[in-house]
């Protein structure tokens, strides 16, 4: 499942200098507060179900929003990458720019049907001064060694269907357990109060987590928060959301070849 999400930097032209990050023990992410609350409905595949139901249900054409990501790539832990993100969603299309941390892409482009099914990028860098826009298949080589997720599968949407999907296969086949937090305030994601809820399971293979924390924003009902970890606790993947905004009034060009390259 966890092959997901954010799959970028790509494999461009230079490759970047790796510098270890600190432990994800001295990054914690959320701060209890003191909230009794129960998951909805009690039982937490139901709670997704509707969480997803209620994104559903709201039209959404797009949204904008900042992401969080660090990974753990080769058995590495990344830097820390900060990612303004504008999603439109007929057809289906994504701009990200990196705000900080960027390795190999500084802007990437994806338009379904566009572009010859690629991703347009500007390499960050010296690269970037030397070639202004590169093609990349979204899910080629290239790109899975680069990150867990394509970006075809980007936003809280996506990210809400793989964790039902892959949470409801592990408690009809018995092989895990999903325990409910309670509320924390995560503050990456803005201090916005969240459902925090856990899976644990048996991992398929060395790079697949065998915890999963996830948080559920408790006002807009959107999962804000990824945290994978390996079966010893090290931290294999970190994904959050803030400054979300639904429908935004985008630029006239921004999913356009011409924002890509500044």
């Amino acid at each position: 499942m966890y092959r997901l999400l954010f799959c970028l930097p790509l494999c461009l032209l230079l490759a970047p200098q790796s510098v270890e990050a600190p432990p994800a023990s001295e990054q914690p992410l959320a701060l209890p507060v003191a909230d009794a609350e129960s998951i909805p409905g009690g039982d937490a595949i139901d709670f997704l179900q509707k969480c997803l139901d209620h994104y559903n249900q709201q039209s959404i054409a797009g949204y904008s929003l900042i992401m969080h990501k660090q990974e753990r790539i080769g058995g590495k832990l990344q830097p820390s990458e900060e990612i303004e993100v504008s999603f439109r969603a007929k057809p289906y299309s994504v701009f990200m720019h990196w705000l900080r941390g960027e390795r190999l892409a500084e802007n990437v482009l994806y338009v379904a049907g566009m572009n010859g099914g690629k991703m347009l990028v500007h390499p960050a860098g010296i690269a970037g001064k030397l070639v202004k826009v590169v093609s990349r298949d979204p899910e080629g080589e290239d790109a899975r060694q680069s990150g867990r997720y394509p970006v075809t599968q980007l936003g809280p949407n996506k990210t809400l269907e793989r964790t039902l999907k892959d949470w409801k296969a592990g408690r009809n086949s018995g092989t895990s357990k999903i325990e409910f937090l309670g509320m924390r305030n995560l503050r990456e994601a803005g201090d916005r109060l969240c459902y925090a809820l856990r899976r644990t399971c048996t991992p398929s293979g060395t790079d697949d987590p065998a915890e999963i924390t996830i948080y559920i924003d408790k006002e807009t009902s959107f999962q804000v928060g990824t945290v994978l970890k390996d079966a010893d606790g090290k931290l294999l993947g970190e994904y959050i959301y803030r400054d979300v905004h639904l429908n935004p009034v985008f630029k006239p060009n921004q999913f356009e070849a011409s924002a890509v390259a500044p």
